[in-house]
């Protein structure tokens, strides 16, 4: 009988051991918090110069991520591309690059689980700080443009799809003498350029089917030619 109730001692012992053990991270619960971390995240902040910032940021299953800024007014959004991975403590780190800048450089930002959210861990945005809440991805919508163009030239849109026009672009309400021109791939539709002029439009951006993004995720439609001046 003593033998028998040292065996039953000794066995809750063992078993209130096994259930205050410390737990530790593991590779498994990692990848657990990578599937939750997928999604779609967002946050509207103020911004001294627009109407606000609204920041959008994608996480897929494929530790793929993109994150746009979108100032709300008349200039597309900021897209930046890269990727993601999970580290310990709910923590995440997202290297993008800014698509289109010309500008290898990446930025690595850290953010860090808080419910079903994530939050910057970091200085970049202020002291008010940023928290993207996870949410349903909105559908495009269109968006108006405003676009300066000084030329016309022809462009091909890659094996099989022809070539179309395009054009060196400014955008924003305002034409600085230092403005760098970029370049628009695409048509604008009911817009007739005629050589040596600058022209300041009003343009329709409007999302394309997904099925036919091959040639791009967006046409352009004229709204308003706003002004014509002849290059200097």
């Amino acid at each position: 009988m003593k033998k028998l109730h040292l065996l039953l001692i000794a066995g809750a012992w063992n078993f209130t051991a096994c259930q205050n053990a410390p737990k530790t991270t593991t590779a498994t619960d990692s990848a657990q918090a990578a599937v939750n971390a997928d999604g779609y995240y967002e946050a509207s902040l103020a911004a001294a110069s627009s109407p606000g910032r609204l920041i959008g940021l994608t996480l897929k299953t494929t530790n793929d991520a993109e994150m746009t800024t979108d100032y709300l007014n008349s200039t597309p959004e900021i897209v930046q591309m890269g990727n993601w991975s999970a580290l310990d403590s709910g923590k995440y780190l997202i290297t993008l690059v800014t698509v289109g800048s010309g500008n290898p450089q990446k930025d690595s930002l850290i953010f860090k689980q808080d419910g079903n959210d994530l939050r910057y861990i970091g200085d970049d945005y202020g002291s008010d700080g940023l928290t993207l809440i996870k949410k349903e991805k909105p559908a495009p919508t269109t968006k108006q443009l405003i676009i300066w163009v000084k030329n016309e030239a022809e462009c091909d849109r890659g094996p099989g799809f022809g070539k179309t026009k395009c054009y060196d672009v400014v955008y924003g309400d305002k034409l600085l003498p230092d403005a760098k021109w970029d370049r628009l791939s695409e048509p604008i539709d009911s817009f007739t350029y005629e050589k040596g002029n600058i022209y300041k439009l009003k343009v329709n951006r409007i999302p394309r089917d997904p099925r036919i993004q091959d040639v791009g995720a967006y046409e352009y439609k004229l709204a308003e030619v706003i002004s014509k001046e002849k290059a200097k």
